[in-house]
């Protein structure tokens, strides 16, 4: 699963991109900002959220 907001909103607006990955045997979910290359979060610990 991977989404990602609009970049190109107003100043001031959220933005990010988030993705998941499989390492071995472990689901991996990362937040990034899209502009800033050193701002991440990264976990082993994933939820499906249900809107």
């Amino acid at each position: 699963m991977s989404g990602a907001t609009d970049a190109t909103a107003s100043p001031g607006a959220i933005r990010e991109t988030y993705e998941e990955f499989a390492v071995g045997d472990a689901t991996v979910g990362m937040i990034a900002d899209p502009e800033n290359g050193n701002a991440w979060i990264q976990s082993t610990v994933v939820e499906r959220v249900v809107q």
